[in-house]
């Protein structure tokens, strides 16, 4: 497995940023399956931790995201952005409910 990266995010504003900057880069890159972000909430709720996937590096050293090796394997994550069908692609032996 490659490097994913991590980043705690409480400010909506810092969130929207993130966001915003992924979208040049994702199309720039032409769209690859594989680019996305995730998120998922944190146990003191005010925080979302966003995961950047490694085809996402360059956005993740622009926040200042750290690697995060396979902590987020038992996490509840959500597509943030990205195409739905990186889920698939990024985690294929995931249980399909």
């Amino acid at each position: 497995m490659t490097t994913w990266y991590s980043l705690d995010v409480d400010d909506e504003k810092l969130m929207q940023r993130i966001m915003d900057a992924f979208m040049p880069k994702y199309v720039g890159a032409g769209r690859p399956l594989g680019m996305a972000l995730f998120s998922c909430k944190s146990e003191d709720e005010n925080k979302l931790t966003v995961y950047f996937t490694p085809k996402a590096v360059s956005l993740a050293m622009q926040f200042g995201a750290s690697s995060c090796g396979d902590s987020f394997v038992d996490k509840e994550l959500s597509l943030l952005v990205g195409d739905e069908g990186s889920i698939d692609y990024l985690f294929p032996e995931a249980d399909k409910h």
